[in-house]
């Protein structure tokens, strides 16, 4: 796998993240999911409550993964990032990066990132703008390639 494919993806889930949180001040969680090509596609469900919305895309994601139509995902979220990473503000974008190339010599496999972020509104028009911070890694046992 090509890790500037996985750092594009990554960089696209942020993107795409950031313009929802913009523009509706909410993040419904998705996932997007590589295949062998390096091509990416966004898994979304419909489901109002959040935490069933993210169990179904980890259920999306086992099966994905069981029947190897992909090689690496990134499941995206809105979180409150806890203190004990001592973030520089609370909310936050958490991705759990998983590839299935990684998991085979790692016993931490997996990645969450926090991306810490501050919503504002701008002076002269009143739009949405959002400040990023530095992401924190944390490392994790594989959840989806097991």
């Amino acid at each position: 796998m090509d890790n500037e494919a996985l750092f594009v993806m990554l960089e696209d889930c942020v993107e795409r993240a950031s313009q929802e949180l913009m523009s509706s001040q909410n993040l419904h969680s998705f996932a997007v999911v590589m295949d062998e090509n390096d091509e990416t596609r966004i898994i979304e469900v419909h489901e109002i409550d959040g935490e069933k919305r993210y169990e179904t895309l980890l259920e999306i994601l086992r099966m994905e993964a069981e029947a190897e139509n992909i090689i690496a995902f990134a499941l995206l979220s809105n979180v409150t990032i806890p203190e004990n990473f001592n973030p520089q503000v609370s909310s936050g974008i958490r991705i759990h990066v998983e590839e299935k190339a990684f998991q085979a010599d790692n016993k931490l496999s997996a990645r969450l990132l926090y991306v810490p972020y501050q919503l504002y509104k701008t002076a002269s028009d009143d739009t949405i703008q959002i400040q990023l911070h530095n992401p924190i890694p944390v490392g994790l046992a594989c959840e989806v390639f097991i």
